[in-house]
């Protein structure tokens, strides 16, 4: 299978997750899914969103809740996600991609995305000393050993023998 077969199986999948959310919020809350106040629609403890006036903010000083056109493009992100998560397996891996395969990478792509970005560090900025990494609510430096300029770069500098006694 080529590449955009791939993905075009990719997007489907990404899209067929979107319909499954769409159709637990109806069944299941009996109401439309970016009115369903949870993390995700599976949550049996979750509660509805609370309904706002004007602009959709709950009280004053409150965020406004996420409405349609939120939804709208999460959806469409969530479909792109896939599209290029099951391009991208095709395109390394083509002999071996089938349809089904592709559509559940297309599927998967988002879910697996979120779970490696809590496992790897965001960069905060490079510093002369290393890396400066941001994790939660402190800064960790990673330090990089700086090879001296006698030795080619991969290679061990060789001990000095006057440090050793």
């Amino acid at each position: 299978m080529d590449w955009v077969h791939g993905a075009l199986w990719g997007a489907f999948g990404g899209f067929a997750i979107e319909a499954v959310d769409y159709m637990i919020a109806v069944r299941r809350w009996r109401k439309l899914p970016w009115k369903v106040g949870a993390p995700s629609l599976n949550d049996p403890k979750a509660t509805p969103a609370p309904q706002g006036g004007a602009g959709g903010a709950t009280q004053a000083g409150d965020d406004p809740v996420p409405g349609m056109v939120a939804y709208l493009i999460a959806g469409g992100l969530r479909v792109a996600v896939g599209l290029g998560g099951a391009a991208a397996l095709t395109a390394s891996s083509g002999d071996a991609m089938t349809p089904w395969l592709a559509m559940i990478a297309g599927a998967g792509v988002p879910y697996v995305l979120e779970k490696v970005t809590l496992f790897v560090p965001f960069l905060g900025g490079v510093a002369r000393e290393g890396f400066k990494v941001m994790q939660g609510q402190g800064a960790a430096e990673i330090q990089i050993p700086r090879q001296s300029a006698a030795s080619p770069p991969g290679v061990a500098p060789e001990p000095n023998p006057q440090e050793g006694s």
